[in-house]
């Protein structure tokens, strides 16, 4: 899995066991374990996981780059509003200085973009907030079936007709409603896309059982899909560009959606696992390797 991170192929992996190590390029990562979750290998854009020790102080002035930073737990404070498990922090590119801290230490998401484009996000200013307190919006697209609510992290967010998201795309945090099935494949033909679940289950045939921890990343024109959940997920949707989605059907669609739908248990907790490795496999068998140097 050395190669986990790249952005221009597809990947299925779970974050929570990839080893901590070092990245030297993000300054909010200087001295801190770190987790290269995703990376653009041309232009650096990036998605990390940091450790942060007690008494982490960092001084981010968005002068290099727009930096993003979601609490999984821990205590981090901006400007001196703190925020904990499920806060979200923000400072947009030449956006004024944001003072960062941890009293007892964090593990956060960090997103990481030098091109997002200047003057458009956050009102231009650093950005401190508590995800809980934000609205929900019903995401709404055509083709689209109901059952999906988000809140914008990266704002404004248009999220109405054909695309959604920003000139430097989208950051959302995302609910699929419990029995959510869509039986056809997307492609986004204008952006990179990557996922990454927080909580719940959800299954993509040809990548497997998601679970918390679990990474999809998806290059520009590549169909992906169907999408489905039993009691409900919760993701966190990054984009790099505004996203479209066309939907097309595939072999026996409905019948894994169904197939999945009966035959998952509420007793048992998800877990990242290989599309080879589910039940609903000799449905749709898996297409690997044709299916991603098709791809590539």
């Amino acid at each position: 899995m050395s190669d986990h991170w790249r952005r221009d192929q597809p990947q299925f992996f779970n974050a929570y066991e990839l080893p901590w190590g070092k990245v030297d390029d993000v300054k909010a990562a200087h001295g801190v374990d770190a987790r290269l979750v995703t990376r653009d290998k041309d232009t650096g854009q990036s998605t990390l996981m940091l450790k942060l020790p007690a008494g982490w102080k960092h001084v981010e002035d968005g002068a290099d780059a727009c930096l993003e930073l979601f609490v999984l737990e821990g205590d981090v404070t901006g400007n001196g509003k703190r925020v904990r498990a499920g806060g979200y922090l923000a400072v947009p590119p030449q956006g004024g200085q944001l003072e960062l801290s941890s009293e007892g230490g964090a593990q956060v998401l960090a997103f990481w973009d030098p091109l997002m484009p200047r003057g458009y996000y956050y009102d231009d200013q650093p950005f401190v907030a508590k995800v809980r307190e934000m609205e929900w919006t019903m995401t709404e697209m055509p083709e689209l079936r109901h059952g999906i609510m988000h809140k914008s992290l990266r704002w404004p967010d248009p999220a109405e007709g054909l695309m959604h998201g920003g000139p430097g795309g989208m950051l959302r945090f995302i609910l699929m409603t419990p029995g959510f099935g869509e039986s056809r494949q997307e492609t986004h033909h204008d952006c990179w896309e990557e996922v990454i679940w927080l909580a719940g289950d959800f299954l993509m045939p040809e990548r497997g059982l998601h679970s918390a921890g679990s990474v999809l990343n998806n290059p520009a024109e590549l169909k992906h899909g169907g999408l489905m959940t039993q009691k409900g997920t919760v993701m966190l949707l990054h984009c790099n560009s505004p996203m479209g989605a066309e939907f097309n059907e595939i072999e026996n669609g409905k019948e894994i959606v169904e197939h999945y739908h009966d035959c998952t248990s509420w007793l048992v907790e998800p877990k990242h696992t290989p599309w080879s490795e589910t039940p609903q496999f000799p449905l749709y068998p898996n297409s690997e390797p044709a299916y991603h140097a098709a791809k590539r």
